[in-house]
């Protein structure tokens, strides 16, 4: 009785404790985001970036690390803690007494000992008995409620920091995984401080999130550190969960904005938003995805989307491009740095189609033109001889082309002009995605 009534007093202080814009900060995660999807959407990232069900690594950065989240020290010890007192004589008969007991006695926390299991390397013997324990149906169970807990307790973390949308959540959520709570804090205020914003404002959007760690990155090296696991977040969360990585509602007065889901959808409105502004529209309310893209737009917008360098000379190789046209100084630029020869020795055709091939080859050599490591099987009539052989192949290999269906190549027509739409496609993945 008297636990009750402590528990109830406890409880009560909670409650006055906390303001009426805290109770209703708080309820405005659950309002705005599906938290069983939210979870759903976790764990899938997690088991997909970090671990399985029955994933035991003896000594993985200093600390052992099991689980399909990787649990690592206390965490680790809590989850074994957990199993051992749901199923106790499946466990004792799994791990053997010496190590079932070492489990339950040893504290999470301690003056003494200070974080449980922080530096515990296991046996081989040990690592095949946890890993036969952790991957039973009690383990697995007891992680999937250890990783809701664990989930929600980060997304909390960052709708207390101002990231609101589910997509942005999982990609905070998997931050704060891999630098823990304390790191986070670093982590967020090296991204608000290249986004620009303080602490005060929201962060809405995935792609505005990514794009500022991207930046971030340059400068940071604790950011540029883990920049794979972000990318691989990033890229899980846009192209398998299909979740947008813009804002809920579109910052662009366009009119023909493709449905959520659509494999261009995200590319126009990165290009549109970014700043510089990489692609505006054909008109202030119209992107027309479908149109297609002349050479010197095409090389225009790749060298927006490159920070819009500054050219090293001023005089022109291509006697067809006009110095004061918006082309001419990323001509220049693309000339110098080998990404076009153009159409001949003294010539450049801004004004003709871009072709996807050749699309292609601006960015292949933009890029450095790296060895092709695709499968030319893959793609009919594509042959050796092609000047767009080895761009379409690493293309393919980079994840650059768009619209396929899952495992198989894209439609690529490398004769066919290039629209708009492809255009950004094929920018976006790159310099966001890749």
């Amino acid at each position: 009785m008297k636990q009750k009534i402590i528990a109830v007093l406890i409880t009560i202080c909670l409650c006055a404790a906390l303001t009426p814009d805290a109770r209703a900060e708080q309820s405005s995660l659950e309002n705005s985001v599906n938290l069983d999807q939210l979870v759903a959407h976790g764990m899938q990232i997690y088991l997909e970036l970090e671990g399985n069900y029955d994933s035991v690594r003896p000594k993985d950065s200093n600390a052992l690390s099991i689980g399909f989240l990787q649990w690592h020290g206390v965490s680790a010890l809590n989850l074994m803690k957990r199993i051992c007192e749901a199923v106790p004589a499946q466990a004792v008969e799994t791990l053997g007494s010496a190590l079932y007991n070492e489990i339950l006695q040893t504290p999470l926390w301690s003056s003494q000992n200070g974080c449980g299991w922080k530096n515990r390397v296991l046996s081989s013997a040990e690592a095949e008995a946890v890993r036969t324990l952790i991957s039973s149906d009690a383990g697995i169970t007891c992680q999937n409620q250890y990783a809701r807990e664990m989930i929600l307790e980060e997304a909390g973390h960052g709708w207390d920091r101002g990231v609101r949308t589910e997509a942005a959540l999982l990609y905070y959520c998997t931050v704060e995984h891999q630098y823990g709570v304390g790191g986070v804090s670093y982590f967020m205020q090296y991204v608000r401080s290249t986004m620009g914003i303080t602490e005060a404002d929201t962060i809405d959007s995935l792609d505005a999130f990514h794009g500022a760690v991207l930046e971030a990155a340059d400068t940071y090296s604790s950011i540029r550190s883990y920049l794979g696991g972000r990318k691989k977040a990033y890229n899980f969360i846009v192209n398998t969960l299909q979740l947008s990585a813009g804002p809920d509602s579109d910052p662009t007065p366009l009119t023909d904005l493709p449905a959520p889901g659509h494999w261009a959808r995200d590319a126009i409105l990165w290009a549109w938003c970014s700043s510089p502004q990489i692609m505006g529209g054909s008109s202030e309310t119209c992107f027309s995805p479908d149109k297609t893209v002349t050479r010197g737009e095409a090389i225009t917008v790749l060298w927006k989307a490159a920070g819009c360098p500054e050219p090293v000379g001023t005089a022109l190789p291509f006697e067809d491009v006009d110095p004061d046209s918006d082309c001419c100084k990323p001509v220049l630029w693309a000339a110098e740095n080998g990404i076009t020869c153009g159409t001949s020795a003294s010539t450049f055709s801004p004004e003709n189609e871009v072709l996807q091939g050749e699309m292609l080859t601006f960015l292949w050599a933009a890029f450095g033109r790296e060895a092709a490591e695709g499968d030319p099987e893959s793609f009919a009539e594509l042959t050796p001889d092609q000047f767009y052989f080895q761009p379409v192949l690493w293309a393919a290999a980079k994840g650059v082309l768009v619209g396929s269906e899952e495992g198989t190549p894209a439609p690529i027509c490398p004769t066919e002009a290039c629209t708009r739409a492809y255009v950004v496609a094929y920018l976006y993945r790159l310099y966001r995605m890749a």
